[in-house]
């Protein structure tokens, strides 16, 4: 019975929950974007350092094993099909949006995870910097607000207008007093670290001790009713955006954030497979160090990334690409506090830990 308690409990949730899934889909449709299917089960998972992809071991009709993936998010694919929009005269691509499910391991049963989620992620063609997927989340977020208050006859928080940009140096100038400009190695970043109280292990990642800082002394400080579109960040944190042009030491990444949730991270896309390598080489050294599986670098995706033009060489500007959790998405427009109210059955009732052997 737990499973119907849980829906009945959350209908309303639920309800407004599969309105704000139409609106999405009938946002991206009104600005012409394609939308794509990518394939769930992967042969090669992402060499992300702090995500853990779901293994999966199946069977052809002969009852040869495979081992498979649960994809943790449909990037390598979309840039894929990125790839292969592009004509011979340097045709500007499509815009593709997904939505649909994405899985991960090791993940919080509740609270603000679930270990499988719904993604939304965009990739706008044709753009100059990072910048231009801001204008994205505003009228996203206007669009899915006035169409769940016009449905329901109900006030929605008004996140659009609540939105903020703000660089990564401006942040922790204006919380912290640090000038990020001082600390874009290990090295100095590693002293900072120290000078605050921190310990700090000898093969601590750069990303490691920025957050360190960042999650203890930053993020807290958000204020709950403001949404914030973070960007600029240090090049040591770069994972597949492009570097800046003329801000030497950071990378075209951003982040949005609700308060103190994380909502979406999104790239400039880097678009040289050399350099791609390179940072791939580098997450499966950290992986190895963190004692988690280290996974072939995926080659048809350094291949695609051959295939599309930098900005400026092609004759339509670069790529910028976001990806964005659509639960916590619901669970801010909602007014929730807990990502299981906005899920129809989550992990936590699914995996019931506290059903007896005798109801088994």
């Amino acid at each position: 019975m737990k499973h119907l308690e849980h829906l009945k409990n959350n209908k309303t949730f639920l309800e407004m929950r599969f309105e704000l899934l139409k609106l999405t889909r009938q946002f991206f449709w009104s600005e012409n974007f394609v939308e794509v299917e990518t394939p769930t089960l992967l042969s090669t998972p992402g060499q992300e350092p702090y995500l853990s992809p779901m293994e999966v071991t199946m069977h052809d009709d002969n009852g040869k094993p495979f081992q498979a993936f649960l994809h943790t998010s449909p990037e390598y694919t979309l840039k894929k099909l990125l790839a292969s929009d592009i004509c011979e005269d340097n045709k500007k691509p499509n815009d593709y949006f997904f939505l649909g499910k994405c899985f991960r391991d090791y993940e919080s049963f509740g609270g603000t995870h679930n270990p499988e989620f719904t993604m939304i992620e965009w990739y706008r063609c044709g753009v100059e910097d990072v910048m231009a997927l801001a204008e994205d989340i505003r009228r996203l977020l206007l669009y899915v607000e006035k169409g769940l208050e016009k449905k329901f006859q109900r006030e929605i928080p008004k996140l659009s207008e609540a939105m903020i940009m703000c660089s990564m140096k401006e942040l922790w100038m204006k919380i912290i007093g640090v000038n990020l400009d001082d600390y874009l190695d290990v090295t100095s970043l590693s002293l900072l670290c120290k000078e605050r109280g921190y310990k700090v292990g000898e093969d601590e990642s750069y990303e490691d001790l920025f957050y360190r800082i960042f999650l203890s002394e930053i993020e807290n400080t958000f204020l709950e009713d403001q949404v914030l579109f973070l960007h600029t960040y240090p090049a040591e944190m770069a994972a597949l955006s492009q570097l800046c042009e003329n801000n030497p030491g950071y990378a075209q990444r951003a982040e949005v954030y609700i308060g103190p949730l994380e909502l979406a991270n999104g790239f400039f896309e880097l678009t040289d497979p050399q350099e791609q390598t390179s940072r791939f080489e580098q997450e499966q050294k950290q992986r190895k160090k963190l004692n988690k599986p280290v996974y072939p670098i995926d080659r048809d995706f350094i291949s695609a990334l051959g295939e599309i033009p930098s900005k400026e060489e092609s004759k339509w500007g670069g790529i910028a690409g976001i990806a964005l959790g659509f639960d916590r998405l619901t669970l801010a427009l909602l007014s929730c506090k807990n990502i299981d109210n906005v899920l129809t059955l989550p992990a936590s009732v699914l995996f019931d830990t506290d059903i007896s052997e005798e109801e088994l």
